[in-house]
């Protein structure tokens, strides 16, 4: 919830919390559907991330991952241009992260 709130301190809005991967997958994958950017966790009610990341990355909707899994390394692999914070992390960085990746697409 402070990651939320902070996000709409700072001018955005926010579509979620998105827990379950049956919910998230319909949003990413509609074009009509605007997303700016996106912060996953790996684990959605035991069901991994990465089928969202993968449309985020064919839609080339930038992301991060905020996980307490630590699988930085097998992330950075797989999901190169995506940055990972690693739970716990200060608010204040997660959504300067978030507010990077928004300056960086075109």
């Amino acid at each position: 919830m402070d990651i939320e709130a902070e996000l709409e301190e700072r001018g955005a809005i926010v579509r979620g919390p998105v827990t379950r991967l049956s919910e998230g997958l319909p949003i990413v994958a509609d074009s009509d559907q605007h997303v700016d950017v996106a912060i996953l966790d790996i684990n959605l009610q035991g069901k991994e991330v990465y089928p969202i990341a993968e449309v985020l990355v064919a839609r080339g909707i930038p992301f991060l991952f905020h996980t307490g899994h630590g699988e930085a390394e097998r992330l950075r692999a797989r999901f190169s241009d995506a940055p990972v914070c690693n739970k716990p992390v200060q608010t204040e960085f997660l959504v300067d992260e978030v507010e990077r990746l928004l300056n960086l697409r075109p």
